[in-house]
């Protein structure tokens, strides 16, 4: 059974793909709007910071280039939102749920800057990495013992879908998972505290 967390946060990132729909359609200044919600890194460095935070959500759903890519990316998020959403839901209360996502997805597509001015990029799974990390980490400081089919599971998905496929932005992928591993030691240390 997937958590109210876990349905609206799948629910939002497929909301984001509509978004994505129209704001390809609707053109402002010429250019299609949708260009100014994904991550352009060129624009981050002139001051476009909510790109940050909306290109999470906001994808380009089809390229002459790479094709239904943002489509493809949508999918697969909101369905590992879906199927990860036992774990997660267990490690984070919903409003850390919410907050590790958001921090670890803004964290990295700051991270996503080291791929030059020249970059684009887009979709959720900086955010879903923090939470996959940090539910890892959570589990090692409540138990205070290694989970090893957890962690072997968390690389086995860190290295596939971070080096597997040439367009992966992996360096969102790394500043989402590293930021996830600091917010999970926090919010186990918490934890840990709260049941002496």
């Amino acid at each position: 059974m997937t958590s109210a967390q876990g349905r609206n946060l799948a629910f939002a990132i497929v909301t984001g793909l509509f978004i994505s729909f129209a704001a390809s359609e609707i053109l402002v200044y010429g250019f299609p709007s949708v260009d100014y919600l994904v991550q352009s890194n060129s624009a981050v460095y002139a001051g476009w910071y909510w790109q940050l935070l909306t290109s999470m959500f906001v994808v380009v759903p089809y390229s002459p280039f790479q094709g239904p890519l943002g489509v493809a990316d949508v999918l697969f998020n909101a369905f590992a939102i879906i199927i990860l959403d036992g774990l997660l839901s267990h490690a984070f209360r919903e409003w850390e749920y919410y907050m590790v996502f958001l921090l670890c997805g803004l964290a990295g597509n700051i991270a996503s800057l080291l791929n030059g001015p020249s970059a684009v990029s887009f979709g959720a799974s900086g955010g879903i990495f923090g939470l996959l990390a940090g539910a890892v980490v959570v589990d090692f400081v409540i138990e205070r013992r290694m989970n090893y089919a957890l962690w072997a599971w968390f690389l086995l998905i860190f290295i596939f879908s971070s080096f597997a496929l040439s367009y992966v932005d992996w360096f969102a992928h790394l500043g989402g998972a590293a930021t996830g591993i600091l917010a999970g030691y926090l919010v186990g240390k918490r934890r840990g505290s709260e049941t002496l």
